[in-house]
């Protein structure tokens, strides 16, 4: 583990100890937004957090926290040019530290004099998604203004760019609206360099983005292009129009969509375009992992055989649907496909995953599963699996598949109201199913609550130490109350309540939900869910360590606050795996290289980076035990 304070550490080890023996019991309120608290903002004096003006928090490694907020105080205005009132922060309870602030300077100075600053909508001048990665690097994007800043005109408008905040180090301009598209002639990035949601961001500084392009050799049949965004020089992945890998003759038109990053390996979609090509066959899915030198290959396309299950194809009907982190380190594509060929109405869809050319099933359309196919509850008694949600899927480094679950009567047909359809499950990677929670079982601690559906709300995440955390809806029996229920399951502990929300449906029941978040009832529980994750195979709302970070909100009373928890083991990993994949690789020796002379990552623990850390690096290469 990283180097900490011994206020970190002694917090950090509090937090693990609680965690292990009374899960879920010991949350950390880090800010609290009710008007009034002090928001600690280290350089901003007196400042708070203004209500229900949080964006959704992400967690690093070692339990830093990150998010975007609005703040309001002496010298704080919201007005037009002169809005200071957006920051963007990293830290905990005991502080925070300001990454970005509006009608301040861009992240290292670069553009020289450029500030944020964005007069027609103040409130975005900086953008919300907040996007990092493994290590704790911070993805910045948004709107300037400046000496050489020109925010009108279809070919001067240069006035967004995205910049890379590292963890340790200077920060870099990553791109800049207008740079050059490299691999063109002269083409030139047209779209507004501003990071979305769910864009992922590698602990190398790396960003997946797809642009428009303008100028150069720009014409309709080129004018988009997918680019690794990287200081230094940017990497084209592929262009609008680029001949399509192993098919002869076709070009292939890359979604702008769906674009799947980790380490440096890439994983997107696309059209196929020319002689042949019909609605039946033309979609296809690239990746770089398993590709020969540094091109991408097609891994799957509509209407082929899937290799190793006779009969069977990609069918022409749906295209693929791919979870939170479907492409892991070693990379295997984890992916929802519909059956052709051979399969039929009972078992025509499957979990599947891809690992250079070699197709594996983990779950298909008519399968089992224990307690539920083999249950008394005449529920659940007889029923089968449908098909997981096309999006409600992840798996862990360790092969760990978390998924929610539709299920369908053994002959195909839907099953009809009221009897519950949907579960949530996870697979081992031995291929052993357990049933987490069905949708009508009581909730843990609360039996007068019972499950809503399990399926498309649950914003479920997973750790590589084998927690599941997700949210379902719940209801009491009597009908006065409903909510939200915050769970989390091991193997180990099962499952288990972790925070509560609820609203009264009825008076005079004044409603129940926890008061340790922002002192009174809370209502709202928000998971990152399917958009939080980085680039580096993690998830950013639920670290790999197993750090959770929420936003908690009490709506009646304008009270909000961003909180976190510890679920994971202290003794997980080793020394040397400085960012905790499971593995002492290339990534943890670039952290240790870009940290040399400084305080972290210290593998040693004598309070420096340098070359005894390197060799203890060295002598841990590969897995960790």
């Amino acid at each position: 583990m990283r180097a900490q304070s011994k206020f970190f550490v002694g917090l950090f080890l509090s937090a693990t100890l609680s965690a292990s023996a009374l899960a879920g019991s010991d949350w950390e309120v880090v800010a609290l937004a009710d008007g009034k608290s002090p928001a600690n903002i280290n350089g901003i004096a007196n400042a708070v957090w203004v209500p229900n003006q949080f964006n959704n928090p992400a967690i690093g490694q070692d339990g830093t926290v990150y998010f975007r907020g609005l703040i309001a105080g002496p010298g704080i205005t919201n007005l037009g040019a002169t809005a200071n009132h957006i920051v963007l922060v990293k830290g905990d309870a005991s502080g925070w530290s300001v990454i970005a602030r509006n009608n301040a300077g861009v992240p290292g100075g670069t553009p020289a004099g450029a500030i944020f600053s964005r007069t027609a909508s103040p409130n975005n001048s900086i953008v919300s998604a907040n996007n990092i990665s493994e290590d704790g690097g911070v993805l910045v994007s948004g709107f300037m203004t400046g000496p050489t800043i020109i925010n009108s005109g279809t070919t001067t408008q240069n006035d967004t760019a995205m910049w890379f905040v590292p963890a340790n180090g200077s920060p870099v301009l990553l791109a800049q609206r207008l740079d050059s598209c490299p691999g063109t002639a002269g083409a030139l990035y047209s779209t507004a360099m501003t990071a979305g949601s769910g864009q992922r961001t590698n602990s190398l500084g790396q960003s997946l983005f797809s642009v428009s392009l303008t100028g150069g050799d720009t014409v309709t049949a080129n004018n988009s292009a997918i680019v690794l965004l990287k200081e230094g020089a940017d990497e084209l992945v592929m262009r609008k129009g680029d001949p399509a890998p192993g098919l002869d003759g076709l070009a292939v038109n890359p979604d702008s969509f769906g674009l799947f990053l980790n380490g440096s390996t890439v994983l997107f979609s696309g059209k196929l375009v020319g002689s042949g090509i019909s609605t039946a066959n033309d979609s296809v899915y690239l990746t770089s992992a398993g590709s020969a030198g540094d091109g991408v290959r097609i891994f799957a396309r509509e209407g082929d055989p899937i290799p190793g299950f006779k009969g069977l194809t990609i069918a022409n009907t749906s295209s693929l649907a791919f979870g939170q982190r479907p492409l892991a380190n070693d990379g295997t594509i984890t992916f929802v496909a519909t059956l052709g060929g051979s399969a039929t109405a009972l078992d025509n869809s499957a979990l599947m995953t891809e690992n250079a050319g070699t197709f594996t099933i983990l779950l298909r359309r008519g399968d089992a599963i224990p307690g539920i196919t083999d249950s008394v509850d005449p529920n659940f008694a007889g029923k089968v699996f449908s098909v997981p949600n096309s999006t409600g899927f992840v798996r862990n480094r360790n092969g760990l598949l978390a998924f929610e679950g539709i299920l369908m009567n053994a002959d195909g047909t839907p099953i009809s109201s009221p009897a519950p359809s949907t579960f949530f499950g996870v697979r081992k990677a031995d291929g052993t199913i357990i049933t987490v929670a069905r949708q009508g079982d009581p909730v843990p601690s609360l039996p007068d609550w019972t499950m809503g559906s399990l399926s498309g709300t649950t914003s479920l995440c997973v750790s590589d130490t084998g927690t599941v955390v997700f949210r379902a809806g719940m209801s009491k029996s009597d009908q006065s109350e409903s909510g939200d229920a915050l769970l989390a399951w091991d193997e180990a502990a099962g499952l288990r309540l972790l925070a509560k929300a609820s609203s009264s449906n009825a008076a005079p029941f004044p409603p129940t939900g926890d008061t340790n978040f922002t002192g009174t009832p809370i209502n709202q529980l928000s998971l990152i869910g399917s958009t939080g994750n980085n680039g580096d195979g993690g998830h950013t709302g639920f670290s790999t360590t197993g750090w959770l970070v929420v936003r908690a909100g009490d709506t009646a009373n304008g009270r909000y606050a961003i909180a976190r928890i510890f679920l994971g083991d202290d003794a997980a990993g080793c020394p040397a795996d400085v960012n905790n994949s499971g593995a002492v690789d290339a990534t943890d020796l670039a952290a240790v290289l870009a940290g040399w002379g400084t305080t972290s990552p210290d593998i040693d623990g004598d309070g420096s980076v340098n070359a005894a850390d390197l060799a203890a690096l060295l002598a841990a290469w590969g897995s960790c035990n």
